[in-house]
């Protein structure tokens, strides 16, 4: 199994105001009906094709999974859930027309947020304009809880941009790595990865040598000027923000140049990316995920991995697993709500404990970030119970070296 690393704040601080909520803009009238009968429809906004698909597909899977079984069950409040999914392709203003649409046409309950920091900087923009819930469990910017512009309609399920780094920083100080080069993609949410993981190694004490830094574009057909560019430096290790269809590419083409045997290599492989590598998987290669359901050991969690496999013929991914956790914060909102009005939710889940079958979580009332857990470990040739080649469990850190705390503008 994977040592998970938890990289969240300790006590939530404050409970938000009833006067923070309030402003102007409008939330459709749907969404504060608590009568029974109907339904009522929540979209998700994911990118299920182009370079985010490999991200975007399997939340969007995890999502059905879970409405399928509140409707069979009866719904929530007495009313059947309708999903809605809308592609973004991971594009910014895609994404802002179908956020708008979400809103004005389908009249979302919530929103389920895309799979990039660009598509949800505009995504939150709507959710805050329109007073409607947004959860993120994939685009993980800090920025957008750490803001002075604060959206209370806007709630992140997945370790951040502070939290995520800081469990590779970890790794490189107890291995002492300290010739580094980093490469992310060229976007907000690649530069802040970097800043966070620089940052972590700062506040640790490690006193590294930047030797270089890449910024392919997200998509980039290949990746071979900046492998050559990587192992020109001779560095200790490298850090790598690059995910998805992007780092199965790279990981390809490093193979070739035999980079993992030059260097070590820090990275988002996953599930997905594991089952898709097979034997090509970097062994050796330290791997980083949001949510390793496959390190759980919980008849649950596979009971939940078997259905999922059953239905969609893959196993889930981290993103399956957030996404679940993500909407069983809101359905856990709305129960103690009593309402689906997005501002009482956001009340009623500001600093609030959810219960998942992965283990529960809680939400810091003072800027909505989730305390999840980032897992991480070695990744390994000898096959998990579910088929696909898994980490080795190599690394972990106790709560309080790696508490953060809330942002000090909260």
């Amino acid at each position: 199994m994977v040592l998970k690393t938890k990289v969240g704040a300790g006590a939530a601080l404050a409970l938000l105001s009833t006067g923070l909520l309030a402003g102007c803009g409008s939330t459709p009238s749907s969404t504060g009906s608590s009568s029974t009968g109907g339904t009522v429809t929540i979209v998700s906004l994911r990118g299920t094709s182009g370079p985010t698909a490999s991200l975007g597909v399997p939340g969007n899977n995890a999502l059905q999974i879970a409405v399928n079984a509140i409707n069979a069950k009866g719904g929530l409040l007495g009313k059947k859930i309708k999903l809605a999914f809308l592609n973004t392709q991971g594009s910014p203003n895609l994404a802002t027309s179908l956020a708008r649409q979400a809103v004005l046409t389908d009249h979302a309950a919530v929103m389920f947020g895309g799979v990039s920091s660009g598509d949800g900087v505009y995504e939150e923009a709507v959710a805050k304009k329109y007073h409607t819930l947004l959860f993120s469990y994939t685009f993980n910017d800090a920025v957008f809880t750490r803001t002075s512009d604060f959206t209370p309609y806007f709630f992140s399920i997945v370790p951040n941009t502070n939290m995520e780094p800081m469990a590779s920083a970890l790794v490189f100080k107890k291995e002492g790595w300290t010739r580094i080069y980093t490469i992310s993609p060229n976007y907000n949410y690649g530069h802040a990865e970097v800043q966070g993981f620089l940052a972590a190694l700062k506040k640790l004490g490690v006193h590294y040598t930047l030797l270089g830094q890449q910024w392919p574009a997200l998509g980039a057909p290949n990746f071979t000027s900046n492998i050559t560019a990587i192992l020109a430096a001779h560095p200790q290790a490298v850090y790598g923000g690059i995910y998805g269809s992007d780092l199965l590419t790279f990981t390809k083409e490093a193979e070739g140049y035999g980079f993992f045997k030059k260097t070590h290599f820090a990275a988002q492989y996953g599930s997905i990316d594991l089952q898709t590598l097979g034997s090509a998987a970097p062994v050796g290669a330290v791997g980083f995920a949001r949510g390793g359901w496959w390190t759980l050991n919980s008849p649950k969690v596979t009971a939940w991995a078997k259905q999922y496999h059953s239905k969609y013929g893959t196993y889930p991914s981290s993103y399956s697993m957030l996404g679940t956790m993500a909407f069983d914060a809101w359905v856990q909102g709305v129960k103690k709500a009593h309402s689906f009005n997005s501002t009482k939710v956001s009340q009623a889940l500001a600093g609030d404990t959810i219960s998942t079958l992965f283990g529960n979580y809680a939400i810091r009332a003072c800027d909505h970030q989730a305390e999840v857990p980032e897992y991480i470990g070695v990744v390994s040739s000898k096959p998990n119970p579910y088929g696909f080649d898994g980490y080795s469990p190599t690394y972990n850190a106790s709560w309080n070296n790696i508490k953060q705390g809330c942002p000090a503008n909260r």
